[in-house]
């Protein structure tokens, strides 16, 4: 594990530009819900300052927890985005737990797609749709081809299903305190795409996280994906232990993460 060096490499990357700490709950950037066509998944999408069509922009995909609070979560990586100018997409997934399911006060879907839901399964309607809001958003507002994807908690699990689904569409992955049970991989050939290899991945989780943290019993679930995709030949994974945090997102240091990959191959 290299998780002091790279710990250390985040926190000179966060310190370098804007401070680390977000921006007050009361500074709520542009964020909007958005349908896509040809799916009925819905998400959250918001633009980096300085937004303009003349250039192609990253884009991160930041998967909710079971607590689906999914435009606050949206707003928050909107926040972070000025360490990492950049597209965030927060889709309305549904394979981050049962519970709200069908409730029109965290959910906007109708009773039709609740049905759909039921028939294809949440990991086929997820999978789908996320690929379909991605398509679009790189359509919308200049995406660039290849994404950034993070989800915390049981968003983890969508996350995987993606690495090891479709390696091929992702610029890098950062699942932070991130639950793995084999949801949408378990019965399903991971992909032999030979992008696997350099993918980088890295598992976040806060020194002070007494769950998901080192320390804590369900970091036995990050130990298992990891071991299962170094078994199938992703290489580049590892955990990233962030000191003095507990069991949040964190959103600026994922989003330094990234930027620093963009950083390091510009050398």
């Amino acid at each position: 594990m290299r998780a002091g060096t790279l710990a250390f490499s985040l926190a000179i990357a966060v310190a370098g530009g804007a401070p680390c700490e977000a921006a007050p709950p009361s500074d709520h950037p542009a964020v909007e819900l958005k349908s896509v066509a040809g799916h009925p998944m819905q998400y959250y999408v918001a633009l980096p300052d300085g937004w303009t069509p003349g250039r192609k922009w990253p884009i991160v995909a930041a998967l909710e927890a079971a607590e689906k609070e999914f435009r606050l979560n949206a707003e928050r990586f909107a926040r972070a985005a000025r360490v990492f100018p950049s597209i965030i997409v927060t889709p309305v997934t549904v394979t981050n737990g049962n519970a709200g399911q069908r409730d029109p006060s965290i959910y906007p879907y109708s009773a039709a797609t609740w049905d759909r839901i039921e028939k294809e399964g949440v990991c086929a309607f997820d999978e789908d749709g996320l690929a379909k809001v991605l398509s679009a958003v790189r359509e919308a507002y200049h995406g660039e081809d290849r994404i950034y994807l993070t989800g915390f908690e049981a968003g983890a699990h969508l996350v995987w299903a993606t690495v090891f689904h479709r390696p091929e569409e992702l610029a890098a992955a950062a699942p932070v305190a991130g639950n793995y049970r084999g949801r949408c991989v378990d019965g399903k050939p991971v992909s032999l795409h030979p992008s696997r290899k350099a993918l980088p991945i890295r598992g976040f989780a806060g020194a002070l996280d007494t769950a998901f943290g080192p320390s804590g019993p369900i970091f036995a679930q990050w130990k298992d994906a990891e071991r299962i995709a170094r078994s199938q030949g992703y290489a580049d994974i590892d955990a990233v232990v962030i000191r003095g945090k507990g069991h949040v997102p964190l959103p600026d240091e994922v989003l330094a993460y990234f930027a620093s990959l963009r950083k390091g191959r510009s050398r």
